[in-house]
C-alpha cells in the first residue's frame, strides 16, 4: 500500500467526539481523533519517549501524551507542549458515508 492509497480504518461511530483511538494505516500505528465530528490523525508514538498517544487524552485539537504531558496538534503533528521538541507525522483523513479513511503520512515540515 502506497501513501497515496486511502485506507478505511474505522466507522464514524467507533471514535466518539472528544476521544482518540489507535488504528493501523499499513503498518503504521496512528492516533485517530474525533474533534467535534472532524476526524484527524497523527502518528501514534510520542517523539519524546515513544509512548502511545492514543493512551492520552484529547483537549480541543491537541492530544496530550500520558507519560510526561507533551502535546501535539492533531491537525499537523506539531509540538504544542513540552517536553517533546520534534513533531510527529500527520495523516490525511476523509469520511465517506459511515466510514473513516486515512492516508499518508504527510511529510513533516520543519518547525
Amino acid at each position: 500500500m502506497g501513501s497515496d492509497d486511502w485506507q478505511m480504518v474505522a466507522h464514524v461511530f467507533d471514535v466518539k467526539p472528544g476521544q482518540v483511538a489507535r488504528v493501523l494505516v499499513g503498518k503504521d500505528p496512528v492516533c485517530l481523533g474525533n474533534v467535534d465530528g472532524e476526524f484527524l490523525a497523527i502518528y501514534d508514538i510520542c517523539s519524546h519517549e515513544y509512548v502511545e498517544l492514543h493512551e492520552g487524552w484529547l483537549e480541543g485539537d491537541e492530544v496530550e501524551c500520558p507519560q510526561h504531558g507533551s502535546k501535539f496538534s492533531m491537525r499537523t503533528g506539531a509540538v504544542r507542549g513540552l517536553p517533546a521538541t520534534k513533531p510527529v507525522p500527520s495523516y490525511e483523513t476523509k469520511v465517506e458515508g459511515e466510514h473513516v479513511y486515512v492516508r499518508g503520512p504527510v511529510p513533516v515540515s520543519p518547525s
